[in-house]
């Protein structure tokens, strides 16, 4: 599992500059996340936008498994198998702390977006004692740090602590979630240069393999964001929205009226054969 920093390609094909991402973003939205869409259009009988969906991802009905609610145990197996490790659990403590140690050295203005990075870090570290049978070290490391991440992240964190065992990742929802994306980070170049910088300089395999294996970091070039701007868009459970998210038309405004044509009798047409209508006399009584 281990990987040497300086072999990875200048360009690894993200959002941006690329040091640390060796897979593509196409990786981030899989063809198992595809299919797990096609199923549920099939579930739901929603036939003309599974045959567009098809159209489009060039999927078909032999793709789709016939959905049993349950995954075969190579599945599982293979899913979970990017946990695999062999470091010494003790590193956990000290990569995690040094780590933080580093961005609180970093100037204000890179400090806040560099912190979104420690959330995914400490639960991809988790998960990974969990993984590889390192129990006691896991529930320290849990109750060690838990408590310094965001409180929008709160919720996530009771689902994670419920997951002790690595017979627990097989069955979890959480982990589900975390196997069908990697979790998204927004980042400006100068602080990703940083962060790249860092990794580079201390040759973190243990960190690099997480944030190379779970994280896709989408940078962009500007000013870096403002926490309140972090803020904003974070607390999701796979990160911020990708940046082809959201990207459907939406048409503002009131839809156009129908047009009704109903033929009007004119009641001031003059010549013509038209017959005189009778009129009518009204009494009025006063009382």
């Amino acid at each position: 599992m281990a990987s040497n920093f300086n072999s990875l390609p200048a360009n690894a094909g993200f959002v941006g500059d690329s040091g640390i991402q060796k897979e593509s973003k196409a990786d981030v939205s899989d063809k198992q996340t595809l299919i797990a869409v096609l199923q549920f259009l099939k579930k739901n009988n929603l036939k003309d936008t599974e045959e567009l969906f098809k159209k489009e991802t060039g999927l078909n009905d032999a793709d789709v498994k016939p959905d049993t609610g349950v995954q075969s145990a190579s599945e599982v197996s293979h899913a979970l198998a990017a946990y695999k490790s062999d470091d010494d659990p003790s590193l956990y403590d000290d990569h995690y702390i040094n780590f933080k140690i580093f961005i609180e050295s970093c100037l204000d203005v890179h400090k806040v977006e560099l912190a979104t990075i420690l959330y995914p870090v400490f639960v991809h570290m988790y998960l990974e004692l969990v993984y590889n049978g390192h129990e006691h070290h896991a529930k320290i490391f849990f109750n060690k740090f838990s408590n310094d991440q965001e409180e929008y992240y709160s919720e996530d964190l009771k689902k994670l602590s419920t997951v002790t065992k690595a017979e627990h990742m097989k069955g979890s929802q959480l982990m589900e979630n975390f196997k069908s994306s990697k979790f998204v980070l927004k980042m400006s170049r100068d602080s990703y240069t940083h962060l790249k910088r860092y990794l580079q300089e201390k040759q973190l395999n243990l960190l690099l393999n997480i944030i190379q294996e779970h994280l896709f970091i989408d940078v962009f070039d500007g000013v870096p964001r403002s926490k309140h701007q972090i803020d904003m868009a974070s607390g999701g459970l796979l990160g911020e929205a990708a940046r082809e998210a959201n990207k459907t038309k939406i048409f503002h405004g009131l839809l156009k009226e129908r047009e009704i044509n109903i033929p009007v009798d004119d009641d001031d047409d003059v010549g013509g054969d038209v017959e005189d209508k009778p009129k009518v006399c009204y009494d009025y009584f006063v009382i």
